[in-house]
């Protein structure tokens, strides 16, 4: 095959950009030309991944665009349309790097809105790659037809048009309802890594590992949050490790856990028992890949509908925010039912073996390639 000009138009957050960092790799690793067009405040993650960045939209943009975000939207909608906002700033020089470059594919993540419109407009194939589980299209078309009015009926994943799907998601926990798609093996990436030696010690107690993502972990009641899941995971026998920056971690909260530090939760979780955290789908991917099982307390956007999942195949407990800030003991007896039943690693243990089965990303890649050339 002839190298292909690929544009890959990621959301900019991170949850949204790291999971399509594997196959971004295997497509340029193939000899493609693969380009990660982004606004300016996002290049320098992009960068980091070892991936070449397009800048678009100057990064006081960003300023603006929080500016008019509507204080009364709930936290789904207010960020829906915020990258909906984003990816409208966008279009004039999107639209300029597709008519002087000339890409023969786009690549989204599921909440992009730049990718799809620029596909729509220039005539391109579109592949949507998931970062998890199938995330409902409702609120991505209500954002669209805020922002954009009727005219995003015809982008790619949007309305008839359809979008080739790359699904990353093991099968078991994957919602029945999702369409089908090139299904990958879902690789954990995290940005640059420095693993811990500490973290593959075979003679510790029971490891459990505390993450609250990128989102929750700036909420109000984060550091609550954090102290009631640190009681609940307290033991003589449980090696607490808190994966977050230690500035943002209060001191005496600190002093209860093994360590507190940013880590690779992909990397990690291979040696944790339990994984507590928020039902972020990056955290919740790399746990299902690792075969970790997981109490999860989720508030925001996906995070319940992860949660409920998680529980109905058995691999773990939903404890919401609400109910965990309230105390109680509900978030403890969560976290003693999951260490202390053995059904619920086993069930963990089937999702991380269907992942490993999926075929790894540099086929999904191919895959691709061979079907949007059809197209």
């Amino acid at each position: 095959m002839k190298p292909m000009r690929i544009m890959a138009t990621p959301s900019p957050a991170i949850g949204h950009f790291f999971p399509l960092v594997p196959v971004l790799w295997a497509l340029r690793s193939a000899g493609h030309d693969v380009r990660v067009v982004v606004p300016a405040f996002f290049v320098s993650t992009v960068l980091q991944a070892g991936l070449p960045a397009v800048a678009t939209a100057p990064a006081a943009e960003e300023q603006a665009l929080d500016a008019r975000d509507d204080i009364d939207d709930d936290h789904t909608t207010g960020t829906y349309r915020r990258l909906a906002r984003i990816a409208d700033a966008m279009a004039g020089d999107v639209d300029r790097i597709v008519g002087g470059w000339r890409p023969h594919l786009v690549i989204s993540d599921p909440m992009d809105f730049a990718g799809r419109r620029a596909a729509a407009d220039h005539g391109l194939p579109h592949a949507e790659h998931w970062i998890g589980g199938f995330l409902p299209t409702r609120p991505r078309a209500s954002a669209a037809q805020h922002v954009f009015g009727a005219r995003h009926t015809q982008w790619p994943g949007m309305g008839p048009v359809a979008s080739t799907v790359i699904d990353p998601c093991p099968p078991g926990f994957q919602d029945p309802a999702a369409p089908s798609g090139i299904r990958t093996r879902y690789v954990p990436y995290n940005g640059p890594s420095a693993v811990p030696a500490w973290l593959t010690d075979r003679d510790r107690p029971r490891r459990v590992l505390i993450t609250l993502g990128t989102i929750v972990s700036q909420a109000p009641d984060a550091h609550r949050l954090l102290e009631q899941t640190l009681d609940a995971t307290a033991g003589p026998d449980v090696e607490v490790v808190v994966a977050a920056r230690p500035g943002t971690v209060p001191e005496d909260l600190a002093k209860r856990a093994r360590a507190v530090r940013w880590l690779p939760v992909g990397l990690a979780a291979r040696s944790c028992d339990l994984i507590v955290h928020h039902g972020g789908s990056g955290t919740m991917m790399a746990a299902l890949a690792s075969g970790v099982p997981q109490v999860v307390c989720p508030s925001v956007l996906d995070q319940t509908d992860n949660a409920r999942r998680l529980e109905a195949v058995g691999a773990g407990r939903m404890v919401p925010v609400p109910t965990a800030l309230a105390g109680g003991g509900e978030l403890g007896r969560a976290v003693e039912e999951v260490l202390g039943d053995p059904g619920y690693a086993k069930a963990a243990a089937v999702l991380r073996d269907e992942n490993d089965a999926a075929q790894p990303p540099d086929r999904a890649a191919a895959e691709l390639l061979r079907t949007t050339g059809e197209r």
